[in-house]
């Protein structure tokens, strides 16, 4: 018992509300004791802060025409990467294409040691749109080369790109997805001389045998989604409370039952008999509408006695035995003619169950429906 507030906490614990300090960002709220005597010590916190603007690098893109299984050139796109020492194309564009493939085995190793196998690879020609330029090309074929390119849609208004020059991929600020990688053996036999720049933060046009691409950094911009984030930190510092919390139970949705499942449920329920040696026995459902199953008994009995015949005499012998022994056990009773008119008609077949007629006979019980 607390002597300052006789309330039910050690005086270590006790909080002196007039001795607090008030911050203009934190709020502290004494609840009163619940109706055990039960005090706690709340925190709440409220935050806001504004996004941060942040640059976004900007990968060189190219449309370039590849040439199809019937000779018509297609406009692709393709991503230009002086770091990769292969050429790769996506599955989706041979798809499209409808390029001959060529088994080869290839692992590839990616940033982090991070490896990747390709299996098959194709060679087609390749042509500028801008230019006299050609070149014909071996990729390996890969699912995805990377994600969409760029990742946002950019904002163009103050690139200030000039109208005198024809750029390799007009949509370059557009999201978009990637059909082809050129590698390093390819892109320096295709830059040209031309080359502009602007101070601070912008990208830098390079003239390439493809048109001029983009590539670098982005001014700095801030999005509506990335304006101001807010969020509320709660916290209950109570002694009783975080004694408490190694005994409590998660609470369990319950998910309710299909009809199916119900119906499983009340059969195994309805159908359920207790043996005399303890064991359980369940009747097996049945076809809720029997008539769709028709009349089975002429092809079975057919198929029963195509079967007999094919037996051998002992073999024979065994089986007349094995189903008397078994209508002796009353577990299977004669039925009239009648009542079987619209059911399936099961038959049964025998076999032995092992290399002699010593052995046991297995017999399976077979349905034609």
């Amino acid at each position: 018992m607390c002597r300052q507030c006789n309330k039910r906490h050690n005086i270590l614990l006790h909080i002196d509300r007039q001795n607090q300090p008030i911050n203009d960002k934190a709020s502290v709220n004494n609840d009163p004791a619940d109706a055990r005597g039960r005090s706690t010590a709340e925190v709440n916190t409220y935050f806001s802060f504004k996004g941060k603007s942040r640059n976004k690098i900007l990968l060189a893109t190219a449309i370039v025409e590849v040439q199809n299984k019937s000779v018509q050139y297609i406009p692709c796109r393709a991503m230009l990467d002086s770091a990769s020492q292969s050429h790769y194309i996506t599955e989706r564009c041979v798809l499209r294409l409808r390029l001959s493939r060529t088994q080869t085995y290839a692992s590839i190793q990616g940033v982090s040691s991070f490896n990747t196998q390709t299996y098959h690879s194709v060679e087609f020609h390749l042509r500028s749109r801008h230019t006299d330029w050609h070149t014909t090309l071996n990729c390996a074929i890969l699912s995805h080369i990377t994600g969409t390119t760029p990742s946002n849609k950019l904002d163009i208004s103050t690139l200030k790109i000039p109208h005198d020059i024809k750029l390799a991929d007009e949509l370059f600020d557009q999201t978009g997805s990637i059909d082809l990688l050129i590698g390093v053996d390819l892109i320096y036999d295709m830059l040209r001389s031309g080359r502009r720049t602007r101070p601070s933060n912008y990208p830098v046009l390079q003239e390439t045998v493809l048109g001029w691409t983009l590539s670098g950094r982005t001014p700095a911009i801030t999005t509506q989604h990335d304006a101001q984030h807010k969020f509320l930190l709660r916290e209950d510092n109570s002694l009783e409370h975080i004694l408490n919390r190694p005994r409590e139970v998660e609470s369990v949705e319950t998910c309710a039952m299909r009809t199916e499942q119900h119906d499983c449920k009340q059969h195994v329920i309805t159908h359920t008999t207790q043996q005399d040696d303890g064991g359980s026995v369940v009747r097996l459902p049945t076809e809720m509408v029997p008539k769709q199953l028709g009349s089975s008994r002429l092809s079975s009995e057919r198929r029963r006695q195509a079967i007999e015949r094919r037996m051998e005499q002992e073999l024979k012998d065994q089986y007349h035995y094995l189903m008397r022994e078994s209508k002796g056990l009353d577990n299977r009773a004669p039925v009239n003619s009648q009542e079987v008119t619209n059911h399936a008609t099961l038959y049964q077949l025998s076999s032995l169950q092992g290399n002699n007629f010593q052995d046991n006979i297995r017999i399976t019980m077979e349905s034609n429906k």
